[in-house]
């Protein structure tokens, strides 16, 4: 029995392991777009707004619905199918994008990477909760999301570093061919922990949503861990545009931006999605601390230091502490803020809500926040105003610190652990 359990934390590590690189090789297919972005901008020749439109709504709808459908079908059909489909679809579609020669063949190509991205989190994100113990589910979900800065990071390393040997579409190639290597792997993946099984009828999508809805109206520690990872993607969705703000506002070299915000988002990006996660789960068991509390004092500590890093000339050393400050309010929400909305709901639920919340995420935030920086800066940029950039940026920086007050608000909050009956409260 002993060496049964070994052997299985020993498949869940690996697992894990995998789907983290699986993550990162995601981001970088997203991301590549903003480390690469003064590049593609003049070879393609685009507007402001145009880069505004393919680096956020263009991408960010798409992948908004899909993971809404991508999180359902794997309630009902199995998640390995789904995220099965959706890695060969973007790294077939990343490597049409590097062959992209104006603003619309590159509109076209995006909201295919977009749709094959957004199978990714409502997928694996369960498969890990479904396999790791309640005290470490923060952890887990951490080194997951780790993803996030290592492949953020990674793609501006590519564009500062393989960019001026190699070019930007030769990048994109290439990490479309890793991408169907990585196919491969995803389809050789056993996830037996099916969430409806063989003898019960399967929910139909209207239901799942259906009771969604109502454990939204009735949980309030659910409902503003919901809009708390939502709105926080406000900043998020400023990421498309550092590459451009640093390079046009702050006046630094575009290789030297990419290198260095990539450098200290992989370091940095690192120890929040990891140190976050961990620090929440160490805390909830030693003290009983709350891991939406944990997260929110963290959140209002880095506020302050994220709205100067807008302000501060680049040679100061405030400005390279508020860009730390800005890479760990990215990355550090994730592993607390999913496993509360996880505890929160049944299982046959999990997938579905997530696909929910990425629904709200990139449709609504990062889809419509970087689409209103991108027209807002060119608006300014017209006007001959200085710093168009930097005070667009600021705006969406604003929205994402509401999160904070949601957060404290949903600690304070009763848990109903996943046993509400829809309609119904405890």
């Amino acid at each position: 029995m002993i060496v049964r359990e070994k052997g299985e934390q020993s498949r869940t590590t690996w697992l894990i392991v995998f789907f983290l690189i699986l993550h990162i090789i995601n981001q970088i297919d997203r991301q590549m777009i903003a480390g690469f972005a003064p590049d593609i901008m003049r070879d393609l020749s685009l507007s402001r707004s145009q880069y505004a439109l393919i680096a956020g709504l263009a991408f960010s709808s798409f992948y908004a619905l899909t993971a809404v459908f991508a999180g359902v079908m794997a309630d009902r059909i199995g998640r390995i199918p789904v995220l099965s489909a959706g890695v060969g679809i973007w790294s077939l579609f990343t490597g049409l994008s590097g062959l992209a020669q104006g603003f619309w063949t590159m509109l076209f190509a995006r909201p295919f990477v977009a749709a094959g991205e957004a199978t990714l989190v409502p997928t694996a994100s369960t498969i890990i909760l479904s396999r790791v113990s309640p005290d470490r589910k923060a952890t887990a979900i951490g080194i997951f999301f780790a993803g996030v800065p290592l492949g953020v990071g990674a793609s501006f390393l590519i564009a500062g570093q393989l960019g001026p040997l190699i070019g930007w579409r030769y990048c994109f190639l290439l990490m479309a061919a890793i991408g169907i290597v990585a196919t491969l792997f995803v389809m050789q993946i056993k996830d037996s922990s099916h969430l409806v099984s063989d003898g019960e009828v399967k929910p139909k999508s209207r239901e799942l949503l259906r009771e969604i809805w109502s454990i939204a109206k009735t949980n309030r520690r659910y409902r503003y861990a919901m809009l708390a990872i939502i709105l926080l993607h406000a900043h998020a969705a400023t990421s498309p545009f550092v590459q451009l703000w640093l390079h046009e506002d702050k006046g630094l070299a575009k290789e030297y931006a990419a290198n260095l915000y990539g450098g200290l988002f992989l370091v940095v990006g690192l120890v929040g999605s990891l140190g976050a996660g961990m620090l929440a789960d160490w805390l909830y068991q030693r003290s009983g601390v709350d891991r939406a509390r944990t997260l929110a004092m963290l959140l209002f500590l880095l506020a302050p230091l994220v709205l100067a890093y807008r302000l501060v000339s680049p040679d100061s050393l405030l400005f390279l502490a508020g860009m730390v400050a800005s890479v760990l309010f990215l990355t550090a929400a994730y592993g607390p803020i999913f496993s509360v909305i996880e505890t929160e709901l049944p299982k046959h639920l999990v997938a579905s809500s997530t696909g929910l919340a990425m629904l709200a995420i990139n449709l609504i935030v990062v889809g419509g926040v970087s689409f209103a920086i991108g027209a807002g800066s060119q608006w300014l940029h017209d006007m001959d105003v200085s710093n168009s950039w930097t005070i667009p940026l600021l705006g969406a920086d604003g929205i994402a610190i509401i999160a904070c007050i949601l957060l404290w608000l949903s600690s304070r909050s009763s848990a109903q652990n996943g046993a509400l009956t829809p309609g119904r409260t405890k």
